[in-house]
């Protein structure tokens, strides 16, 4: 990861995609991926349902496989149109897996609107198109998906597909990150740390730093600079605070 310095304070770079340590994620072609991803980050491509009985990636889908689901969706089955747009899209068939996840997230399904979202995001099947992605996401993102909030909040980061907007920005990581998503977690660590749409506030930033870190997220860069600008006492109160942002539901929980 690198750092920039500014008003003689070290501000702190936030991730611009999920860390690789989901199920049914993908690598990014060099086409899409951007340059300054740090190591071991990768762009989702889509998220597996959890319905879903063959985890993309673990597996090839067989025409049988396809068949059946093709059976389902088409009597309307939100969740068999969700899991053909998952099985097309391994196979490369992006506007095919578009069909089908449009169709389930008409009908209700979040991830089906995340997949998609991804679709636009990344150029794949269509021209990329961020405001295209960002109306799928906003759809999933209300009904409450994590990783489409955490998208949202990159759009609004960088300004893709909207007007930057860095309160925005902040008010989808923060969602996500009260959710658990790491990723969100460290984004919004960052924003606290760097006083951006918010009170500069090491305290909070060091507690969801804390919180990213438990999720998987390598903060041993950051972790060190915003810890400098603490004392023996904050750090105990980020400490004690970040155990109370979020709590994990139960010993078995993972991320989904």
């Amino acid at each position: 990861m690198t750092f920039r310095t500014a008003l003689n304070k070290t501000m702190l770079v936030p991730f611009t995609a999920l860390a690789a340590c989901l199920l049914g994620m993908l690598m990014v072609p060099a086409a899409f991926a951007e340059g300054h991803l740090p190591p071991g980050v990768k762009v989702i491509y889509f998220r597996t349902p959890t319905y879903l009985d063959k985890p993309a990636g673990d597996v090839v889908y067989t025409k049988q496989d396809i068949e059946q689901a093709m059976e389902l969706a088409k009597l309307g089955d939100a969740e068999a149109q969700a899991n053909l747009g998952v099985m097309l899209q391994t196979r490369g068939d992006y506007k095919g897996a578009a069909t089908w996840y449009k169709q389930a997230a008409d009908m209700g399904i979040p991830t089906a609107a995340f997949n998609l979202g991804t679709l636009y995001y990344n150029g794949q099947g269509f021209p990329q198109d961020y405001s295209a992605a960002r109306h799928w996401f906003e759809l999933s993102a209300k009904r409450n998906d994590p990783y489409a909030q955490f998208y949202l909040g990159l759009l609004y980061g960088d300004g893709k597909g909207v007007d930057a907007d860095p309160e925005k920005e902040m008010a989808w990581y923060s969602k996500a990150a009260h959710q658990g998503l790491a990723a969100a977690q460290f984004n919004l660590a960052v924003m606290y740390h760097n006083g951006e749409s918010v009170t500069q506030d090491d305290v909070q930033a060091y507690a969801w730093m804390l919180l990213a870190v438990r999720g998987g997220m390598d903060a041993s860069e950051a972790l060190p600079v915003i810890k400098s600008g603490l004392s023996d006492e904050d750090v105990r109160k980020a400490e004690t605070l970040s155990r109370n942002l979020y709590v994990v539901p139960d010993a078995s929980y993972k991320e989904p």
